[in-house]
């Protein structure tokens, strides 16, 4: 039943059918691979693009681009994947970091970068200073600015400089990372806005040393150039304007704190493991809030988005903190992302150089394509879909080529039969004719030279013995101008449509491969 329906099938002929496969593919490739990342963040927008105040002509609007925890992979990301694994992992985790990048800063052209820590994921690890210089290098390659110098601004985290004591940490770390990224602790004010970004990690350190002895924070006799240190030193010298607090670990907060419906999963917790700690502890907390009384903070490290509201206790005011999502598919979110921050500030007067705020940081979170789920959900299912086609195709192509052959055979034998029943025919008339002549002789004498009544046995079947001989000849003539196919068993019927849907497979393969192999080379060369 199968195959009738497949022998009546109406199909295209193969090379429209693997045209049209191989066109499908390479746009779908090139669409997913270069346009998706632009088609992503058409709706987003830079949260001052819809304020009024700051299209006043004394306005200022300093765009700045937040990302975090892009952590650039290396050969010891994923030991247990093995050599060519952990370099296949390697290399599409910066293709997307390439293409997400690219997409950002093209479409947003922001005034300045914000990265929250964790730039390399094995920037602690002990290594060779060349090693060290080509990883560090391709990150610079891959977080590059295109066409414009843009003042980017870095927090070290633990997967940079370490937390705790390990024996795997460089203990170059701290210098590596001053050398390449600059100070640990460090801010700048950008339209009377006092950025500071906070050396997380060292404050967990210190804060663990300062618990560890008893010590509040203003008895506590700070680590020279450390974290309070500086915390107590800004607050110190702060003339006025708002704090933005830049953290790669996240604030404390209650255990079943809510992060908003933007997170995939989840949410933060407090906890403690080798080279991480997931929340600062509530006296660092504490600490921060009340020093400098921010009116926005940013962190990252947890690699998921989360919204959560603080208060400052001296003053009983609310605080937001933004966890950014992590810019890097490889840290277990599917959509990764970052964050936009405005800051606009106004000049009363074209005379003056100071800036007044006007408004307090103005934020908004942008979302990547799920690169995961384009492959898991566009390119594994047009796959199957592509094989399965492929496959009832060439069965279909295959079971038509055989009964349009027995077509062939049957009407060609209709015909030899037909042929074979006129001679008969003729042969049995001539028969009869001659039983006729023998029973009524003729009314003339036959001529002396006919023998009269000789026979030697031959007479039954004289005209049998020039028929079989020229049917005989007349068969195999026909059955070598028989356009049939030659007769297989099952067995190599099968074989034959395995290796013709092999071949149709590959051939709409190729094309695909490399639209994708062209697509990442040209990512890979902006």
């Amino acid at each position: 039943m199968l195959s009738t329906r497949l022998s009546t099938l109406r199909l295209p002929s193969r090379p429209r059918v693997v045209n049209g496969l191989r066109i499908l593919w390479v746009l779908v490739v090139l669409w997913h691979e270069l346009r998706a990342f632009d088609w992503a963040l058409r709706s987003c927008l830079w949260p001052d693009s819809e304020q009024p105040q700051a299209q006043s002509p004394n306005s200022r609007v300093a765009r700045i681009l937040v990302i975090a925890d892009p952590q650039v992979l290396d050969e010891h990301s994923y030991p247990e994947r093995g050599v060519f694994m952990s370099f296949l992992t390697q290399l599409m985790v910066d293709l997307n970091l390439r293409k997400s990048w690219r997409a950002a800063f093209h479409r947003l052209q922001p005034d300045a970068v914000v990265v929250l820590g964790d730039m390399m994921d094995n920037g602690r690890k002990s290594m060779s200073t060349t090693e060290y210089e080509n990883y560090h290098q391709r990150y610079r390659d891959i977080f590059k600015a295109y066409k414009r110098p843009v003042p980017t601004y870095y927090l070290p985290g633990n997967h940079d400089v370490g937390l705790g004591a390990s024996a795997s940490f460089s203990p170059e770390a701290d210098s590596r990372y001053t050398s390449h990224f600059g100070p640990r602790n460090h801010y700048v004010s950008v339209g009377n806005h006092t950025l500071v970004f906070i050396d997380a990690t060292a404050l967990a350190e210190e804060d663990v040393l300062r618990a560890g002895q008893g010590h509040s924070f203003d008895s506590w006799p700070a680590v020279r150039y450390g974290p309070i240190e500086f915390v107590k030193q800004i607050a110190a010298s702060h003339s006025g304007g708002s704090f933005v607090l830049f953290t790669h670990i996240p604030l404390a907060r209650p255990q079943n704190a809510s992060c908003g419906p933007l997170r995939e999963r989840g949410t933060i917790r407090q906890g403690f493991g080798f080279g991480y700690q997931n929340t600062l502890m509530e006296g660092a907390t504490v600490f921060l809030l009340d020093r400098l009384k921010p009116s926005l903070i940013l962190s990252g490290d947890d690699h998921d988005y989360c919204d959560y509201q603080h208060t400052i206790p001296s003053t009983n005011t609310n605080v937001r903190e933004i966890t950014v999502k992590s810019f890097s598919i490889a840290m277990g979110v599917r959509r990764p992302g970052f964050q936009l921050l405005s800051l606009i500030s106004t000049v009363p007067s074209d005379d003056s150089l100071n800036q007044v705020p006007v408004l307090p940081p103005l934020d908004t979170p942008c979302f990547l394509p799920d690169q995961i789920g384009i492959y898991l959900q566009v390119y594994l299912p047009l796959i199957v879909l592509s094989l399965v086609f492929l496959l009832v195709c060439n069965i279909s192509w295959s079971t038509q080529r055989v009964w349009g052959a027995k077509r062939d055979r049957s009407r060609t034998r209709m015909g030899y039969y037909g042929f074979s029943r006129g001679v008969g025919g003729h042969r049995r008339s001539r028969s009869t004719d001659a039983q006729y002549e023998m029973g009524h002789p003729s009314s003339l004498p036959l001529p002396i030279s006919k023998p009269q009544n000789i026979d030697f046995g031959f007479a039954s079947w004289r005209g049998r013995w020039w028929t079989s001989v020229f049917c005989r000849f007349k068969r195999g003539i026909q059955r070598r101008r028989i356009p049939s196919l030659p007769h297989r068993s099952s067995y190599r019927h099968e074989v034959g449509v395995l290796c013709a849907f092999t071949k149709d497979a590959l051939n709409v393969a190729w094309p695909a491969v490399s639209a994708f192999v062209v697509a990442a080379w040209w990512a890979m060369q902006r």
